[in-house]
């Protein structure tokens, strides 16, 4: 089992920047890793992504030393497990509004005793087998991959601080758009209830030691949220190359 390298950066109170993969392409999650971005967001919800292509994003990340991790489209041991066995480094669960829901991630992905994961040894994530005993392979597995669930509903805010605590979490994600929604307001992420409900979250997440990892929407937003303490910054990939190759159609029509 790989060392998790986005893992051991949060854990040392570094700051880690990853971006989310809108664009479901190897050679664009290369370069990302290239460039130096800590982890790739690999979006099996809403982005499209299957298991064939996920194994070949994640090989990709692998290879420049990111950190894979698949939000997944459901909290269910089985869809969890197929993205693991790919190699996910971690995995995004989203819409957890519970205890009980955040306890449940974390079973699906770490094996007995921490878990309930199935095994197969001979997987791609277990090195089909080859460098060594389950016994060795497991707990490795259990301390490396990680569990990152998405708060994102108003109704995680009357349970919130319990669920903050549940043991075996890695981060939290803040999702502002279903966080909006769910209060009855679609888009602008600025407005003031938006707004109250993710310092909430954040503040919560912060006053148990949990790194809390957002998106920042540009440069100004990133600096913003480091200022107020947030350890884990996602860009969209799909914004920088659509606003990149506007800005250059435009310089070039001038």
């Amino acid at each position: 089992m790989r060392t998790n390298t986005l893992k051991a950066k949060l854990e040392a109170g570094h700051r880690a920047v990853g971006v989310l993969v809108t664009l479901n392409n190897p050679e664009l999650v290369e370069i990302f890793g290239h460039l130096g971005y800590d982890f790739a967001f690999l979006d099996a919800q809403h982005g499209g992504l299957g298991l064939e292509t996920a194994r070949e994003l994640i090989r990709a990340a692998e290879l420049t030393g990111m950190t894979p991790l698949v939000r997944v489209p459901r909290n269910d041991p089985a869809v969890i497990l197929d993205y693991l066995e790919m190699g996910a480094g971690g995995i995004i669960v989203p819409d957890v509004t519970s205890r009980a829901e955040a306890e449940a991630a974390v079973r699906a992905v770490k094996y007995p005793p921490e878990g309930s994961r199935g095994a197969m040894f001979a997987s791609r994530a277990a090195f089909y087998g080859i460098p060594g005993p389950a016994a060795t392979y497991v707990p490795r597995a259990n301390l490396e991959t990680m569990v990152l669930p998405i708060l994102e509903s108003q109704a995680v805010l009357p349970v919130l601080d319990d669920v903050v605590r549940t043991p075996g979490v890695d981060a939290f994600l803040i999702g502002p758009s279903d966080l909006g929604l769910s209060l009855g307001i679609p888009g602008g992420w600025s407005e003031p209830p938006i707004q109250a409900a993710v310092d909430r979250i954040h503040e919560a997440i912060q006053a148990v030691g949990r790194p809390t990892m957002i998106v920042a929407r540009d440069a100004d937003d990133g600096r913003r949220l480091v200022a107020l303490g947030y350890r884990a910054l996602i860009v969209v990939a799909g914004s920088l190359v659509t606003g990149a190759a506007k800005t250059m159609l435009q310089s070039l029509r001038a």
